[in-house]
């Protein structure tokens, strides 16, 4: 519990392929294709999913021209009781 999430939906005109390596980049959790307003989304691993380093994330997927268009939601679980 207290920890950070964060997800990122992201538009891409990169190939399949290309983005089965981005997969793997350090601080990715889970990755998938959508359907719908989005191509991508990625769920950022817990250590890097604060909003300062979420933003670092994204603005390393914008330099290497991986994403043309993104949004990023993060929460912080909180414990209940």
């Amino acid at each position: 519990m207290d920890a950070w999430n964060s997800v990122i939906f992201m538009k891409s005109n990169k190939p399949m392929s290309a983005m089965n390596e981005m997969a793997k980049w350090d601080g990715v959790k889970r990755m998938w294709s959508t359907t719908g307003e989005w191509d991508w989304c990625i769920q950022l691993d817990p250590k890097i999913s604060s909003p300062e380093k979420a933003e670092a994330f994204v603005a390393r997927m914008r330099e290497g021209h991986w994403a043309t268009e993104t949004k990023t939601n993060w929460w912080k679980e909180v414990p209940a009781k």
